[in-house]
């Protein structure tokens, strides 16, 4: 029988004064400041940090990884990224004036460029060499399809820019959206690794908040690969056997499958709605950055509500802060799940059981991955092979098979096998070609 600090029993009925008063939070995994052990981790990668739409004729204060910045667009149209306070005298450049050329202060009218340099120091004698020898921190970025990247780390250790297949994919339209969670960002970042709060939380316990088909506990499989994971989600609609897979790249990427997927009709290689960071914005605050992706295969009956979709919003339920309190108590969803439990969950006071097998894997690669930095070794980051981007496997493959003599959720397991096995079989193939691959090879398991 377990026990309490005190010597007491931990299943002690009314036992709430027995419970450790502290909650020791898992340093290793949770501090992301520059200098701690997952700071530096996170650094090593290309991280999406604001909406481009949110850049506009004045900068824009953010803070990232617990870093205070700006973010701005000179009137040239180059996007600059560097520390908010001045290195002359610490004003904040949130109130700079943006030129041709970079960005002034306010204060002086020292002039930066976006990298950093020092370009002018108006009040300063022709001799001086400030301008040679400070230079305002400043992080590489890029914008792509209405999200900005930066890099944090070392410049000298700056991996290529990560390309993923989704990114790429043709006749795919990716609708940005960015919202704020006050909480770790390894809670929210968890919450994809644990296929089976869905049944529970997103039907059974609230209320069906997707489809009634979700409901059904699922046989889940999981598949390691050179960047994080994969899984497999599987269950019965009917006849017809429903497997979704869902990416968990670390350190903080994922995708899953289609929105309003019921199982309903037979396809193969469904893809992703949803290609999502997780990112830090301290140690309690936390931002999904991410596209909705629309396209008329994977939401052929246009249910999208493209309206819905941005800052602070995404288009199905339960992602924000933003519905009454009375509707979240009666009705939590993802983001009550992550923020309920607190600024930082305390691992040392969790009781993990069965269902939490991908959380407790998920924790022990990236606390594998922080301790490979920590001595001084680079982490597995994504990179292209013959340039092609990263292959991804997150999205919906659904088969007639019926019940057959058998326990069916073997069935449903063995099933799942065949598919990831195509997926796999198939990934360095051009989008196009994988799907005409895959479904050559799934299309005879339909009986």
């Amino acid at each position: 029988m377990s026990a309490t600090s005190t010597g007491k029993p931990a299943n002690q009925p009314f036992g709430g004064y027995y419970k450790p008063a502290d909650r020791p939070v898992d340093d290793e995994l949770a501090r992301v400041s520059k200098g701690t052990p997952c700071g530096e981790y996170l650094r090593r990668f290309w991280q999406p940090i604001m909406m481009t739409e949110r850049v506009g004729v004045t900068p824009l204060a953010l803070r990232i990884l617990g870093e205070d910045l700006i973010l701005f667009r000179d009137l040239s149209g180059r996007l600059g990224l560097m520390d908010r306070y001045c290195s002359h005298r610490g004003m904040s450049l949130e109130y700079g004036i943006i030129a041709e050329r970079g960005i002034r202060c306010a204060y002086h009218a020292w002039m930066y460029d976006c990298d950093g340099r020092i370009l002018e120091t108006p009040g300063e004698p022709p001799t001086s060499r400030i301008k040679d020898t400070v230079c305002q921190g400043a992080y590489p970025v890029v914008e792509y399809k209405g999200l900005i990247f930066a890099y944090f780390g070392p410049p000298e250790l700056k991996p290529e820019f990560p390309r993923l297949d989704m990114m790429e994919l043709p006749d795919n339209e990716m609708l940005p959206w960015q919202i704020h969670s006050p909480c770790n960002w390894l809670q929210v970042s968890e919450n994809s690794m644990d296929p089976y709060h869905t049944p529970f939380l997103h039907t059974r316990m609230s209320g069906t908040q997707f489809e009634d088909v979700w409901g059904e506990l699922p046989v889940i499989d999981l598949h390691d690969r050179e960047f994080g994971f994969y899984y497999t989600n599987a269950r019965r609609s009917g006849n017809n056997i429903w497997v979704r897979i869902h990416d968990h790249l670390v350190p903080n990427f994922s995708q899953n499958g289609g929105l309003f997927e019921r199982g309903e009709q037979i396809r193969y290689f469904g893809r992703s709605s949803l290609t999502r960071w997780v990112v830090p914005i301290d140690d309690t605050n936390t931002f999904v950055i991410a596209w909705r992706n629309v396209n008329r295969r994977d939401d052929p009956e246009g249910r999208t509500k493209r309206d819905e979709i941005g800052w602070e919003k995404v288009d199905f339920y339960g992602q924000s802060v933003h519905r009454p309190y009375e509707m979240r108590q009666a009705k939590p969803s993802d983001y009550d799940a992550w923020a309920g439990q607190g600024p930082i969950n305390s691992h040392a006071r969790e009781h993990l059981g069965w269902t939490d097998q991908f959380v407790a894997q998920l924790r022990r690669r990236i606390r594998n991955d922080i301790r490979t930095v920590q001595k001084g070794n680079a982490p597995e980051v994504w990179r292209t092979r013959n340039g092609m981007p990263t292959p991804t496997h997150a999205g919906d493959t659904v088969l007639h098979i019926p019940r057959r003599n058998q326990d069916d959720r073997q069935l449903i397991l063995d099933t799942s096998k065949r598919i990831a096995d195509a997926y796999e079989a198939t990934q360095n193939l051009p989008d196009g070609e994988r799907r005409k691959a895959i479904e050559e090879k799934l299309a005879p398991l339909n009986v």
